[in-house]
C-alpha cells in the first residue's frame, strides 16, 4: 500500500507545487489576472490540442480491441455526465455555476495521470501473471475516453457558454426537453466544431487512420513533431500556474459547497457507482480494476482550462482541481488496497 501511496503523491505533487508557485507569483504581483487569462488561452488553443493530437495519432487503436469493455466505459461516461448535468440543474440554485460544477465532477485526468498509473499496476514488472493485454486495453480505453470526454464537455459549454453568445433559455421544469430537443442545434454544433480540442481529436484520428507520421525516411523526428511535443509539454506547467493564480478562498458560501460536493462526486461517487455497474455487467478482475482507476482519477487539467476559457467559473474549476489532486493520492490508494485485499486486482 505504501508503494501506491508514494506513487500517487509523486504523480500529483508536481501539479500541486506548480499551482502553489502560481499562487505565490500572483500574490507577489509577478503575474496578474491578464497573465492568467492569456495563459489559459495559450493552453486551451494550442497546448491541449497538441497533447490530445499526440495521444490519438500515435495510439494503436486496433492492437487490443474489446468491444464490450470499450462500450461500457464510453456508455458509463456519457450516462454519468447526463445524470450529473440533470441533477445539478434541478438542485443547484446558482444556474450560472451548473456547467462548472458538472465539468469538474466528471472529467478525469486521462491524458496525464492515467497512463503512468496503469503502467505501475499492469506493466510487465508488476503484473505477476496478469493478462498481458490488460495494459494496452487500458491505454486504448484512455484514448477513446479522451475523445468522448472532450466531446461531452463541448456540448455542455456550447449550451451554457456565456462569453460569445446569449445562453439558451431553459426552464427548470423542462430542462431535459429544452436541452436535448429545443436547443438551437446549429449553434451548438458550430460551437463544438470550433472547439480547438475537438479539432485536435479529429486531426489526430485522420493522421491515425492514414498512418501519417512526423518522421524522416530514416525514422528521425522532424521539426513538426518537435514543435508539437514542445507545445504539449507546455500544457501542464502553464495550466497549473494559471490554476494557482486563480486560487482564492471565498468563504463558506454556496460556491464553496459546490466545490466540496463536486470533489466528493469526482473522487468517491463516480468510481463507486462505476464499480457497482461494471460488476453488474459482468466485469471482474483486472478489467474491473481498470474501470475503477479510470473513474477515480483526479479532475483533468484540461477540464479546468476549458472551463476558464469558455466562460465557466474559474474559482470552482481551480479549487476542485487542487482538492482532487491532493486527495486522490489517498482515495486511489484506498481503492487499490481494497481491490488487492479482496483479490480483484491480480
Amino acid at each position: 500500500m505504501s508503494q501506491h501511496l508514494f506513487f500517487s503523491v509523486n504523480t500529483t505533487m508536481p501539479f500541486i507545487l506548480l499551482a502553489v508557485l502560481g499562487f505565490f507569483l500572483k500574490r507577489r504581483k509577478i503575474i496578474n489576472e491578464n497573465f492568467v487569462a492569456q495563459g489559459n488561452k495559450v493552453v486551451f488553443y494550442f497546448a491541449i490540442p497538441a497533447t490530445i493530437f499526440n495521444h490519438i495519432y500515435k495510439a494503436d487503436l486496433s492492437a487490443v480491441f474489446d468491444a464490450k469493455f470499450l462500450f461500457f466505459n464510453v456508455a458509463w461516461l456519457v450516462v454519468f455526465f447526463i445524470a450529473i448535468w440533470l441533477l445539478a440543474y434541478k438542485f443547484m440554485n446558482d444556474k450560472e455555476s451548473v456547467a462548472s460544477f458538472v465539468n469538474s465532477a466528471y472529467r478525469s485526468s486521462l491524458a496525464v495521470v492515467a497512463p503512468p498509473l496503469l503502467v505501475l499496476l499492469f506493466g510487465a514488472q508488476n503484473s505477476h501473471g496478469a493478462d498481458e493485454n490488460i495494459l494496452p486495453k487500458g491505454i486504448l480505453a484512455v484514448s477513446v475516453l479522451l475523445i468522448f470526454s472532450y466531446a461531452t464537455a463541448s456540448i455542455l459549454f456550447a449550451v451554457h457558454e456565456t462569453k460569445t453568445r446569449k445562453k439558451i433559455s431553459v426552464s427548470k421544469k423542462n430542462f431535459a426537453t429544452t436541452i436535448f430537443f429545443n436547443a438551437p442545434a446549429i449553434g451548438v454544433l458550430i460551437a463544438i466544431a470550433k472547439n480547438p480540442v475537438v479539432i485536435g481529436v479529429v486531426v489526430g484520428l485522420i493522421f491515425n487512420f492514414f498512418g501519417w507520421e512526423f518522421v524522416t525516411a530514416s525514422g528521425e523526428s522532424t521539426f513538426a513533431s518537435s514543435t508539437i511535443n514542445a507545445l504539449a509539454g507546455l500544457a501542464m506547467p502553464l495550466a497549473m500556474i494559471c490554476v494557482g493564480g486563480n486560487l482564492a478562498f471565498h468563504g463558506f458560501d454556496a460556491k464553496f459547497k459546490y466545490v466540496i460536493v463536486s470533489t466528493m462526486v469526482k473522487l468517491l461517487f463516480m468510481p463507486i457507482c462505476a464499480i457497482i455497474f461494471a460488476y453488474f455487467f459482468g466485469f471482474r478482475g483486472n478489467d474491473l480494476a481498470v474501470i475503477m482507476i479510470l473513474n477515480a482519477l483526479p479532475m483533468a487539467v484540461g477540464a479546468y482550462v476549458m472551463q476558464a476559457e469558455l466562460g465557466g467559473d474559474s474559482y470552482i474549476g481551480a479549487s476542485v482541481l487542487m482538492l482532487t489532486m491532493i486527495f486522490s493520492a489517498f482515495t486511489l490508494t484506498l481503492f487499490i488496497f481494497l481491490f488487492r485485499a479482496f483479490g480483484i486486482l491480480i
